[in-house]
């Protein structure tokens, strides 16, 4: 079998290329060893640091890293007939118990946002809105106290931009659920 002229050409470039482009990625001609993360090796450059003759190193102060205070929420009531979040849609205007699951909390113009129901950039989610006046009417903040829990709201629900919300004041309005 014959092979054009021109196949052949394309395929010696090809070949020169790739040789070429092989080449250019050899060794390095430096021959200093590069420093790696996990190395132990000290760069050439760095000047050893002065220590007095039988002196103990004195150790470097170290702070422990702050534990952060679990909050927990204890229910204040219980819920006694609550609606889902999905069902909240047809209940639009009326005065309700909603429980569902807090999928996300956000501080929205100083006011504790909780998404219940689905995540904040789900259209189902129901919004529970805890004023920034009444943040301090719960023992803890409510963007702690109830992230990822169940829980318990009584109110109005409204709709507000195509959201359906309802407002909290106090714990006798908004609870954890166990």
């Amino acid at each position: 079998m014959r092979i054009p002229r021109g196949a052949r050409a394309a395929g010696a470039a090809a070949v020169l290329a790739a040789s070429l482009a092989f080449a250019a990625c050899g060794g390095d001609d430096n021959d200093d060893p590069t420093p790696t993360p996990g190395s132990t090796e000290t760069p050439a450059a760095a000047s050893p640091t002065a220590a007095t003759p039988g002196a103990s190193p004195t150790p470097a102060a170290t702070t422990p890293a702050a534990t952060p205070t679990p909050v927990v929420f204890t229910p204040t009531f219980t819920c006694t007939n609550p609606i889902t979040p999905l069902q909240a849609r047809l209940n639009r205007g009326q005065q309700v118990e909603l429980q569902g699951r807090v999928f996300g909390v956000m501080d929205r113009n100083s006011d504790a946002v909780l998404a219940v129901g689905a995540p904040f950039d789900a259209l189902l989610r129901v919004e529970v809105i805890v004023p920034s006046g009444s943040r301090q009417n719960f023992p803890a903040d409510p963007l702690l106290g109830f992230a990822n829990r169940d829980i318990c709201v009584r109110g109005t629900i409204e709709e507000i931009g195509g959201i359906l919300t309802i407002a909290a004041t106090s714990p006798s309005e908004l609870t954890v659920v166990d």
